[in-house]
Order: C-alpha cells, then structure tokens, then sequence
C-alpha cells in the first residue's frame, strides 16, 4: 500500500521549497537535489543546475562530492553557480528555467524568497517545464508561490560518507493535498531517482518561524 505522502514525495512540481531544520543544512541540500533528479528519463538526461548564494555556501559548506556520488548526481550532469547576491541567484534561476536543455534548477540561499520573485520564477517552470526546487537555511518563512513546501533534517540513519542510501525525515508544511503537518522518513534510492518512505506520522507542533501555510 502506498504511503501517504508519496504523491508529494514523487510527484513533478513547478515549485517546491526545502526549509532546513536547525543544524541540519547539508541535509536539506541533499534532500532538495533529490526532488530536483526526479522525473529524469533516458529521452531526457538533462543537466542539473544548483544555483547558490554565496551566504549559503558559508551556511551549507562547499560541495561534497560524496555526498553527491550517494545521491547519484554526476559532475557531468551538475552545473554549480555561486551568485554574490540573493539577486544574482534570483537571475541565474531564472535563466535556467527558461533552459530546455535542463531538466531542473536549484536555487540555494539563505534569505526567503518573496511572493513576487517566486510567481516569476514558477510562471519561467511551467512554460519551459524545467523544474525548480528552492532551498533555504534559516527558520524565516515568507508566503512564497512554492506549491509544496518541506522542513527537513537528517534522518535516524544518515550516513555522511555515503555508505548507505541518504536518509531524511521530513514534514510537510504547505501543500494542497491535506497532509500538512505529516512527518516522515525516508530514503533515497539513486538508482530508481525515487523516496522510499520509510515511516509516517502526524506532529502536533512544528517549530519553524512565520506562516507556514502562504
């Protein structure tokens, strides 16, 4: 039987934000590049391009390429842009989802991401139909057009060398499928480019600052 969140876990979006959970950075950036390798296919291998503020780099660390061998994203499908500004990574996001020769973007900062930049991005992702996945460090959360929207931090069984698959536990804090407020843990499999859920369950509270539902 399929678990409950695995329609938001698997599904295509124009728009998704990763919040990360205190302390846990690298998690959320694993877990959003997750989302963003989804859905490739052999008609369309198309590259990856991780956007990231140069704010977040100091927050999140540099690129780890272990990490990125766990997940399996290739340095030959990876294109890595470090933007001195919230709004330089605004524009290489944009540009990107206007690419077809991607099949996803993913912008990594460390401000929120308002109302209007975020409509202009999703509006560039439905026309073109490359993805884009936001990733934000930080508990602040600003109404944005995100369709669906996760806190994440390492799950029980993440394993920083890669030894096994990356782990994540995961609540949704926005989405339209009535499942706000489901926490769950799951796994990746580079393989099949898919969640594995592993456990899920409702939580009463969720500690992030600002709406969670905008």
């Amino acid at each position: 039987m399929p678990f409950p969140l695995d329609s938001l876990l698997n599904a295509s979006f124009s728009l998704r934000e990763v919040i990360a959970g205190p302390g846990h950075a690298g998690a959320a950036v694993g877990f959003g590049l997750a989302l963003a390798m989804q859905g490739r296919t052999a008609a369309r291998p198309a590259g990856l391009l991780w956007v990231r503020e140069a704010a977040a780099v100091a927050e999140a660390g540099s690129v780890y390429g272990p990490g990125l061998n766990a997940l399996g994203l290739s340095p030959n499908t990876c294109i890595v842009v470090e933007a001195r500004s919230l709004i330089d990574g605004l524009r290489a996001t944009l540009e990107g989802a206007r690419c077809a020769a991607l099949h996803a973007v993913v912008l990594e900062t460390v401000a929120p991401i308002d109302l209007t930049a975020s409509r202009r991005l999703k509006l560039a992702s439905e026309k073109s139909g490359v993805e884009i996945v936001l990733i934000r460090h930080g508990a602040r959360v600003m109404p944005n057009a995100a369709q669906v929207r996760w806190r994440v931090q390492g799950g029980p069984l993440m394993d920083p060398d890669g030894r096994r698959p990356p782990t994540f536990e995961a609540v949704v804090l926005k989405s339209s499928s009535g499942l706000d407020g489901r926490s769950c843990i799951v796994e990746w499999d580079h393989e099949r480019q898919c969640f594995s859920q592993t456990v899920s369950q409702s939580v009463d509270a969720v500690p992030v600052v600002g709406s969670l539902a905008a």
